[in-house]
Order: C-alpha cells, then structure tokens, then sequence
C-alpha cells in the first residue's frame, strides 16, 4: 500500500515545493521511510520498487508537462554514457541465448526489461544536473540531506538501543539478515533501507555534509552546528561498521581542516583507485594480503570477513571474466554455482564486481565513469579558475569528496542508488555552470575591452 500510493506523495512534493526540490524529497522519503527488500510485479512494466515508482512518477510528470530532462545540456562524451548505459542490456541478451546450468537464456524481454530499469535508475543522476546545477539548488541539496542525516541519526540510535525493529513494525517483515545486524554485542540499525551498512554510508556522508555547512558558517536549524555533528557522529560510531566510520572521519576532517586543493586531489586519487581496482585485483597486484593481514590485527572477526570477500571477489571475477565485454547478464549467471547440485558457492558484495558479472566491461566503464568523470572535471575547473568565492569553492570541493566517497563504497558494499545518483548528477551540472559562467565572463571582459579600445 505505501508503494502503491507513493506516486500521490511525489505529486505533492513537487505541487508544495517546485519540481527541483519536489524531486529531492520524493527520493530522500522513498529511501528513508518506504520499504526496502520488497517490488511489486506486474506483467509488462518494470517491478515497482521504493526507487522505480518514484522515477516512474518523475517520468510522466516531466513527459505531461513538457519539462526539459537535461539530456540535451550534456556534451557528446557523456550522452554517449546515458544513452550506453540505458541499452547495455541488449548486448548482454545478445551476448547470452545460451543456458547456464538450469538457468534460461536471456530473452528480448530481459533486455527491453532491463534497458527500462536503467532508465529509471539513471533518470534522477539527470534532474540532480539539470536542476542543482547552480550555488543556491547546490546548497538545498546540502541542507535537505543534512536534515534527513538527522532524522536517520535519532531513528538509528533507537533501534541501536531497541534492536532493528522498525521496518517490522510498520511493514511487517525483516529485509535482511538479522545475523548481519548484530555485531559486538548489540545491534546495527536498518530502519527503512534494509541493511546497516547503508545506514552507516547514508550517515557518514551526512557527517560531511554537515562539516560543510559548519565551516561555511551556515545555520538553518535553532540548534547549533556542532551538536548535529555530534548526534551524527555518536550514531554513526554506533553502528559498528569500521568502513563507514573511516569514510566519515575522513570527510569531516579533509572538508574541515583540510584545503579544498587537495580535497580535489584526494577525490581524483580515490576515483583512480575504484577504476583500476578490478584490473589490479585481477592481475595479483592489489595488496589483498596485507589489507587483511591488518585487518586481523585490529579485530579478527573483520579480517576473517575481509578474506572471505576478496575469496569470492576472485571466484567471480575469473567467472567474469568469461564473457568479459558485455557480462552473463541476470538470474544469478554471474555467480559461481556447483555443476552438480547447483548450489551458489559465491557472495556478491561489491557494486563494481556485480556490474562487472552482469553487464561486462561495457557496462562497468558506461555506468562508473558517469561518476568519475564529474570528480575529474570537478577537480580540472577548480585549477583553472582561481577567482571563484570561497563558498563556492568550498561546497565544490566537499560535493567531489563526497562522490568519491560514495564511489569508493563501491568496493566492499553495493549501496549506490537513484538518491546518490542525483547527487552526482548535481556535481556535474554545477561543473557545467561554472565553466559557463567563466565563460560568460570572460567574452563579456573582452567585449568591454573593444569597447574601451
């Protein structure tokens, strides 16, 4: 029933708020309050699920009201990307009529199938760069998610308290493991999004947003900054996920402290380290060994987690790399299953590896450097121009940080979705409007130039 009338809700918001923000609650509600495991299936149309009827909504509100998508505003190189993304599944049907095991070969209908659930997913990494793309839509971007990183932090620490109960409650089912939830004695928190890690993620990225906001001194809540930084940072401690501790230390200390120079330099770096993770995992040059060496020294129960990971990371990517350019597609061909008894010996964890089994090469390179390329050119126009005000170049510099982040969770977890794509999408829409306003500028110097001349 909450799916079902979910779209009413997402035509509220945009009615009440304007289209841009409409849109930004729509995803931050359906990923913080509707139910997560759970779609509902209907002949002919894609499954709907918390994200996918709200693009679905997205969709038909902009085809009725002949609202621009933002397609049109992008360069070649990266309309190439949308437009590969979206039919990356077709060269996957194409690629595997054949059977795998007792698994059915894939169809035309898995493809078209697919194909339409790409758009829906890649729809908000559009409206996030067509609608947030200036300083002002930059910074309500910042300030919505820092108030739900609030909402989730209180959420979170009661279910830390009272066990993960929540979704339960008020749906009825667990989405998860609950094994996975208990970890040194106590419990992580799911809430609405199915697992603790994403909790964790959702949380620490909020811990930057808020260091961001508290060092260009802006106050929107009648509580001072440092206090919601603090409720943040106890929850996310809390949470017991090592990893997203790290990531969230790491950005408030790099946005805080740090210049936004190297902030930019950190986030390429961490880009280049996603992109050639699969190469030098699969080449023996990655330095699995001592990661988890170290990881056993810390605490042994996350060095046996960890080694477990990289075991099967490497199962799946000698199955990969099988058909290594368009992927096995879905159904669980890309896992490793006994010839046998057909019983799936591997784990899938990491976004990069799904994508890499599913959808090849192709659809590794068409989906991630969307988000690479914006860190790049974030970091390039930042170089270029030194005039830009403080603030701007501060919320630029922590909005790449953040991405990267985002980007870097795509190692060990799979947490990337339509909400995180909008942010994406925002950091390259402001990338675009800077160097349109540069521009601007600079032919408008010359023309005053002449003038004087």
């Amino acid at each position: 029933m909450a799916i079902s009338v979910w779209p009413l809700f997402v035509l509220w918001f945009i009615n009440r708020y304007g289209f841009s923000k409409g849109a930004l609650l729509s995803l931050l509600g359906a990923y913080m309050f509707l139910p997560a495991g759970f779609e509902i299936n209907l002949p002919g149309i894609p499954a709907f699920t918390k994200f996918s009827v709200t693009s679905m909504t997205f969709l038909a509100y902009m085809l009725i009201t002949r609202r621009e998508l933002g397609y049109r505003s992008l360069n070649g190189l990266f309309k190439f990307l949308i437009i590969g993304f979206i039919i990356a599944p077709f060269f996957t049907v194409f690629n595997n009529p054949g059977s795998y095991l007792f698994l059915p070969g894939l169809t035309y209908y898995d493809g078209l199938s697919d194909s339409v659930g790409h758009l829906l997913y890649v729809l908000p990494f559009l409206i996030g760069f067509k609608y947030f793309r200036n300083y002002e839509s930059q910074y309500v971007l910042f300030k919505y998610f820092a108030i739900a990183a609030v909402i989730y932090a209180l959420l979170a620490l009661y279910e830390v308290r009272m066990s993960p109960q929540l979704h339960n409650i008020f749906y009825g089912f667990f989405p998860s493991s609950w094994l996975q939830q208990v970890r040194s004695g106590g419990f992580r928190a799911i809430v609405f999004m199915g697992h603790g890690l994403l909790v964790a993620l959702f949380l620490a990225i909020g811990l930057g947003v808020w260091a961001v906001i508290n060092k260009n001194k802006n106050r929107f809540l009648p509580v001072d900054n440092k206090l919601m930084i603090l409720l943040i940072l106890i929850a996310l401690i809390f949470m017991k996920s090592l990893a997203a501790l790290i990531f969230g230390l790491f950005l408030f200390i790099m946005i805080t402290f740090i210049s936004t120079k190297k902030m930019h330099q950190a986030s390429v770096m961490i880009a280049m380290l996603f992109m050639t993770y699969p190469i030098t995992s699969s080449m023996g040059i990655f330095p699995h060994d001592d990661i988890v060496d170290f990881a056993y020294s810390i605490n042994p129960e996350r060095g046996q987690s960890l080694e477990f990971r990289f075991k099967n990371e490497n199962m799946l990517l000698d199955r990969a790399s099988i058909k290594p350019f368009f992927g096995w597609g879905g159904w669980g061909r890309n896992r490793v299953l006994d010839p046998e008894t057909g019983e799936d010996l591997s784990v899938t964890d990491g976004k990069w590896i799904l994508t890499i089994g599913i959808r090849g090469w192709f659809g590794f390179l068409t989906e991630f450097l969307l988000i690479v390329l914006p860190i790049w050119m974030a970091y390039k126009i930042q170089k270029k121009y030194k005039t830009m005000d403080n603030k701007e170049r501060a919320l630029l510099a922590a909005h790449a940080l953040i991405v990267s982040i985002i980007l870097l969770d795509q190692m060990p977890n799979a947490s990337l979705n339509p909400l995180y794509l909008l942010l994406v999408g925002s950091l390259l829409g402001r990338v675009f409007e800077l160097r349109s306003e540069f521009r601007q500028k600079a032919i408008s110097e010359k023309q005053d130039l002449v003038t004087e001349k």
